[in-house]
């Protein structure tokens, strides 16, 4: 194509773009919890929605701000109720609110984290663009993504990757790249962390930096974390126990007083 029809092939699809909506790639929501962030009753779920449930008729709540730990035995569902209240897995009887709707996928007020989370080998994507990606959900699908520079380099510096920041995400370790995928989370805005296992297979110090930003820095978000290690248990607020298809609160802090501030 010659520079001239590179022109008019340029200048038509901008004349195109200008005419549509800007159109945001979720609906926007009310910010600010309040009382309570997720509050279960009756629920039932599997890890499919045709198969047999992991746990059945679980009630339980997480008040707004409270780190919360999720423990059970390897099989007992914690994976499939962390799916279920990202919107991921429909329940199979119950109801259930997140950050005060149903859950359901593209909600800017929550994100979800796998226990391996994975990327396309060899995609030319840099770390710096990954965590920008959690402003996708406050613009349009038109809009170049220009804004909250600020809120990525904050991130960056709090989850120590500043100096990774060019890096192809391919090339991050198992831990930078679990620092990456929260500190999209911190951009993105989301009040609601779900976290499955996020400190298996971590070297120390990713460990140490994931901790400090989830429970040492006084942000207002609240956490469902999987986790195996009792050695974690006593920064949580609350103990939620998945065991022979039941959840159970097993310790919920008088008041909520905050341990982890």
């Amino acid at each position: 194509m010659t520079p001239f029809w590179q022109r008019l092939a340029r200048q038509v699809g901008d004349a195109a773009f200008a005419f549509l909506p800007t159109l945001p790639y979720s609906r926007p929501e009310k910010k600010d919890c309040s009382g309570e962030a997720v509050v279960a009753r009756g629920l039932s779920a599997g890890a499919r929605a045709d198969g047999p449930p992991a746990f059945r008729a679980a009630d339980f709540s997480i008040p707004c701000g409270c780190r919360t730990a999720l423990i059970g035995p390897n099989g007992s569902g914690k994976s499939t109720l962390l799916r279920v209240l990202a919107g991921l897995v429909p329940p199979q009887a119950g109801e259930v609110l997140v950050a005060g709707a149903p859950p359901a996928l593209g909600r800017s007020r929550i994100a979800y984290l796998s226990q391996r989370p994975q990327l396309t080998e060899g995609f030319p994507l840099r770390l710096r663009r990954l965590v920008q990606m959690g402003t996708y959900a406050h613009h349009g699908w038109f809009e170049e993504c220009r804004h909250g520079e600020d809120a990525v380099d904050r991130a960056l510096a709090q989850l120590g990757l500043t100096e990774l920041a060019d890096r192809p995400v391919h090339a991050l370790s198992g831990g930078q790249l679990q620092r990456a995928l929260i500190a999209r989370a911190f951009v993105q805005g989301a009040e609601v962390l779900l976290l499955d296992e996020p400190y298996a297979a971590l070297d120390a110090a990713s460990r140490e930096i994931i901790e400090r930003f989830l429970f040492d820095q006084g942000h207002a978000f609240t956490v469902l974390m999987a986790t195996h290690d009792p050695a974690d248990l006593a920064r949580f607020d609350r103990i939620l126990e998945l065991r022979d298809g039941a959840v159970r609160t097993k310790h919920a802090c008088s008041g909520h007083d905050h341990r982890h501030a």
